[in-house]
């Protein structure tokens, strides 16, 4: 390690606007089973879109050449302190291990036997027929570009190998795109707001010490693997741009193809993919040490566990979340200020027509199925397995949830209400 160390890349939280940003970049804590089923649900349509690997790919090269590009400039680097800096943020990142030594002017092959969508995918599907890690492969991509200060697109990634096909690296070449392809930079930290935390009076759950001592939790991937093991989950400190890009691109290209009926899928698929997210990672976080030790002597009733779980999404960068009516077993009516999906698509697309929170209205109605349909706080530690996850579905009285206001569309925050069907 170079003197370099003191000057990696880090980021850090404002508290503000709850992000959590890192050279412009705002970074949001998600989970292997979002990671891989949003990826999954997007390569399903592929028969029907065959640019969403494109976009998978383009849209990680574009989020980490704007980021590095950024950190550079501020900086006095050489190439070698360069490349060291990159892979150290992947590693602290949650996205494993990687090594650019072998990277020149013309590109070069990077190998590694430690890659989060390569091992995540392998855990939650088996074992694929071609490689999944898209994002990592844009990444690289990205990343070579700014380590050589050429304009983002100028490099091309291709996926040789992959742990999730079997092998036992994942093998990436990058060389330099022929023709160019002139990619845009992200939209950086988008168009926030700037709000503060609320104490709801309902439950003895701190939501400012929650957040306080999860946001400084020294979650980063190990210097083994470049993984982050925590609240029974892999988690990731991902890119919010990517995860926005990557869907309201994929929205985008639905609707040109079948319209309104495009539309209506697109929004159902993302909204589920929300869904899940919260069944694993909420799931997971109910069920963890972290939550044991840190959460769980507050809650005084079975309903505590939902501002239990509102306060610790108050430390992911998801923006805020404020629960503006709750009903138990009936209602949760939850606002969320600066939250990253508006605040990424405002600044990408402008004024949208329509609701757009996908994660937020999968995750809001996922809570409350989680507490009250799966009844995890009786229940005691259960294994979240598509078997679990079907009982939800089989539920003739299980939540759904609607966006009722955006801030996308030009209100002043999201709404989202989760209800009985």
């Amino acid at each position: 390690m170079t003197a370099l160390k003191n000057h990696f890349l880090r980021g850090s939280f404002h508290y503000d606007r709850n992000a959590y940003l890192a050279a412009n970049e705002p970074a949001v804590f998600h989970c292997n089973h979002y990671n891989c089923f949003l990826q999954a649900v997007l390569l399903d349509t592929i028969d029907y879109i065959p640019e969403i690997e494109s976009v998978l790919k383009d849209s990680a090269q574009e989020v980490a050449y704007s980021q590095f590009k950024n950190f550079f400039s501020q900086n006095h680097f050489s190439i070698d302190e360069k490349k060291e800096a990159i892979a150290d943020y992947f590693q602290f990142a949650g996205f494993g291990k990687i090594d650019l030594n072998e990277i020149d002017t013309n590109g070069g092959v990077v190998k590694t036997c430690y890659d989060h969508y390569g091992i995540s995918w392998k855990i939650k599907f088996g074992l694929s027929k071609r490689p999944v890690s898209y994002f990592t492969s844009g990444f690289l991509a990205g990343a070579v570009d700014a380590i050589y200060s050429t304009p983002c697109g100028t490099y091309f990634s291709s996926q040789q190998s992959c742990i999730a096909k079997g092998d036992k690296e994942s093998l990436f070449r990058i060389s330099r795109r022929l023709p160019k392809l002139k990619l845009r930079e992200s939209q950086s930290e988008g168009n926030y707001s700037i709000h503060s935390l609320s104490q709801s009076s309902q439950t003895g759950v701190d939501y400012s010490g929650v957040r306080e001592a999860l946001t400084h939790m020294p979650l980063e991937g190990s210097h083994e693997n470049g993984l982050i093991q925590a609240f029974g989950v892999l988690l990731t400190r991902h890119y919010a741009n990517y995860y926005c890009n990557i869907s309201y691109s994929f929205l985008r290209l639905f609707e040109a193809k079948m319209g309104f009926k495009g539309h209506k899928i697109a929004t159902n698929l993302l909204t589920e993919a929300g869904h899940v997210c919260a069944f694993n990672t909420f799931g997971g976080i109910m069920q963890s040490n972290e939550w044991n030790a840190l959460i769980r002597p507050m809650l005084k009733s079975h309903d505590d566990w939902i501002h239990g779980i509102v306060a610790v999404v108050n430390a992911f960068g998801w923006g805020f979340w404020e629960i503006e009516d709750f009903i138990p077993n009936e209602l949760l009516r939850l606002k969320i200020f600066s939250g990253y999906e508006s605040n990424s698509y405002l600044a990408k697309f402008g004024k949208s027509t329509d609701p757009i929170s996908f994660l937020a209205t999968g995750g809001v109605a996922g809570l409350m199925n989680l507490i009250y349909v799966l009844k995890i706080p009786q229940k005691g530690p259960i294994t979240l397995d598509k078997d679990q996850y079907k009982l939800i579905h089989s539920s003739n009285k299980f939540f759904q949830a609607k966006q009722i206001k955006c801030r996308a569309m030009g209100d002043d925050f999201d709404l989202i209400e989760a209800r009985r069907s």
